[in-house]
């Protein structure tokens, strides 16, 4: 008998009549309380934090200007722009929640929502990296200040672009986490040289350090001549260690994963698509720094597609003078933001290197569980490359056989050769 699945579309709460929002509009705007008293002084209290602004609730806030409260439904949609739309990235739960309210939104219920959101994605699942236990333990590379060291490294061959593209070109800032990519027929020393000029030299300043790998591009005579002129210091990573240049290949997965889930069929696409995911990129808050590289480039946050159909504190009422003076402050505090943001990518690396550490990575698994399984070189799409997905399936596990060892079975029922250890499952949710 064929196991059968009932999916279900994620759908937008629909009950915008009486939200969140509603009883604390009501106390601010006509001081109306529900007859419950201790509801009542909920509310009171709970509306200390909250003001009306142009006829909408707002929320007081303590990164930015007040955030715009929005109903289930628009939560819904918030959430779905900033994940999978044309400013989306796929990113993980508390990417998603920090970005929202990086936008100018607020609902109580953020961190939850995003989880659910993200955990049920289905792209998001087939998609996820692989999980591997580290080598050895974890030394963090960092840098004191903007745009002084830079990760480079290359990526392809990719599915060939409009002009016979194949290659992208990768630097990222070690402090900032900014990004630039450049997309190649073919990457040369002479292609670095001119990269680095034009896109890093001109734009940003004479670089200290660029840390990349042992490419033949890379070690070339032209290439290192090319940074004695500029007096830039060249670190190589050790030979097939890429996790050397961690912060390069980190830039690396986020980019390439991000290009699999807009591009799906139109691989070739992917040229194209770069200024769109660099901007998604430079505008989503990075874990590591607390901020998005867009701000602590240029000191204030980018306005992004979901604000010109939803607007936000800034975007209702712009004030031109207003907001001269309020991005002067911004850029005298930049150097403050900057310093918190150091701060911050210390302590993160410190907690990773905890984790890292560690070397744990334990999956179980119950019978009738769903699970995804991991893709092999002979089960890949054709043509995909490295925009394929990592994960196929879903699977039933039909018996726990020991030792981290199940049984499975597909949607068409029939059951699948040998066991399967866990390392190569990874638990699906609908």
């Amino acid at each position: 008998m064929s196991p059968s699945i009932q999916e279900s579309e994620t759908v937008a709460p629909v009950d915008n009549r009486r939200s969140w929002i509603e009883p604390i509009f009501n106390y601010l705007q006509a001081d109306i309380l529900p007859d419950d008293r201790v509801e009542a002084r909920r509310i009171k209290a709970k509306s200390a934090k909250f003001c009306i602004l142009y006829g909408k609730l707002y929320k007081k806030s303590f990164t930015g200007p007040y955030l715009r409260c929005v109903t289930p439904r628009e939560a819904y949609d918030v959430l779905k722009s900033l994940h999978q739309e044309e400013c989306g990235n796929h990113s993980g739960a508390r990417s998603l929640s920090n970005r929202a309210i990086t936008a100018g939104y607020y609902w109580p219920t953020m961190r939850v929502d995003s989880q659910n959101h993200v955990k049920s994605c289905d792209k998001c699942q087939r998609l996820a990296p692989i999980s591997h236990l580290p080598p050895g333990m974890l030394n963090s590379i960092s840098a004191p200040w903007p745009f002084m060291k830079w990760g480079m490294d290359i990526v392809g061959k990719l599915p060939a672009a409009p002009g016979g593209v194949v290659y992208m070109l990768v630097l990222t800032d070690y402090f900032t986490k900014w990004v630039e990519i450049g997309a190649y027929q073919q990457v040369r020393d002479t292609e670095v040289r001119n990269f680095i000029w034009r896109n890093i030299i001109c734009r940003f300043g004479v670089p200290k350090e660029i840390v990349t790998d042992n490419g033949s591009q890379f070690i070339s005579f032209d290439f290192k001549n090319f940074c004695d002129k500029y007096a830039i210091k060249l670190s190589f990573s050790t030979p097939r260690y890429p996790q050397a240049n961690g912060q390069a290949e980190s830039t690396n997965k986020t980019i390439i994963n991000t290009l699999k889930r807009r591009l799906e069929a139109e691989k070739s696409q992917w040229a194209e698509k770069l200024p769109e995911i660099l901007w998604s990129y430079r505008t989503t808050p990075r874990r590591s720094t607390g901020e998005t590289p867009f701000s602590l480039v240029y000191g204030s946050e980018a306005v992004i597609p979901i604000e010109t159909r939803l607007s936000t504190a800034r975007s209702e009422n712009p004030n031109e003078e207003q907001n001269n003076l309020e991005l002067s402050f911004e850029l005298d505090h930049l150097d403050e933001r900057r310093d918190r943001a150091a701060l911050r990518t210390q302590s993160y690396q410190q907690q990773v290197a905890r984790h890292y550490n560690k070397k744990v990575n334990v999956r179980v698994f119950k019978l009738h569980d769903w699970v995804l399984r991991r893709v092999f070189q002979n089960t890949r799409e054709e043509g995909a490359g490295k925009l394929g997905p990592t994960w196929e399936g879903p699977y039933q596990i039909t018996d726990v056989v020991g030792r981290g060892a199940y049984k499975i079975r597909g949607l068409d029922g029939r059951e699948r050769h040998n066991s399967w250890n866990a390392l190569h499952l990874k638990q699906y949710h609908f």
